[in-house]
């Protein structure tokens, strides 16, 4: 192994020169033909309350968010769709898309402008990434400063049923307990019909 020598700006510890490592480290350059695409993630962001709290779900969820802003160049911020097969496709459990979604939104990660269905015509949730500008060109609102340890630990312990409440009163599918069956015995009068 190489002496280190600090006085010697040109080498590491490990005896390579610095353009060598910088050329394996660094992010795509010009002459990439697209096919790289990448997406700064500060360690600000990273080591925040509102990151370092996230379930697996949500985390897997704020990467699929994050592939399909890289996907579009990062010019459709605000314009987001992910559909709930690519959520589950990637990863995140079916049954707890809604709930993933949602505590994004409370940390302030994502923005979600949700979308209807009905009348034959789908209109999907819209997603907008708060640590980056958007497709306006308006720039980040880094909503996800906002949240605290304590904020991040409520959402565990109480928001997430109160969020579930308020999806239950929209008209949405109740989750129901793995311990319920969800075949109800047959009454008498059925049974008596079936033999």
């Amino acid at each position: 192994m190489a002496e280190f020598n600090s006085r010697d700006k040109s080498r590491t510890s490990s005896g390579k020169t610095r353009a060598l490592v910088r050329r394996h480290t660094a992010p795509p350059s010009a002459s990439d033909d697209g096919s790289l695409r990448w997406q700064w993630l500060t360690i600000q962001l990273l080591e925040s309350a509102a990151f370092t709290t996230l379930s697996a779900n949500a985390c897997r969820a704020f990467f699929r968010i994050v592939i399909e802003h890289v996907s579009h160049a990062g010019l459709q911020n605000g314009r987001l769709v992910v559909t709930h097969p690519q959520f589950v496709s990637y990863g995140v459990t079916g049954e707890y898309v809604a709930d993933a979604l949602d505590e994004l939104e409370y940390k302030g990660l994502v923005k979600v402008r949700r979308g209807r269905a009905g009348s034959g015509v789908a209109h999907p949730n819209l997603f907008t990434l708060t640590f980056v500008g958007d497709h306006e060109g308006a720039p980040p609102t880094d909503e996800w400063k906002r949240c605290t340890a304590e904020r991040g630990r409520k959402w565990s312990e109480t928001d997430l049923k109160i969020a579930a409440e308020r999806r239950g009163r929209l008209g949405r599918k109740k989750k129901t307990s793995l311990r319920d069956p969800e075949i109800r015995p047959l009454r008498d009068s059925e049974i008596r019909r079936a033999s």
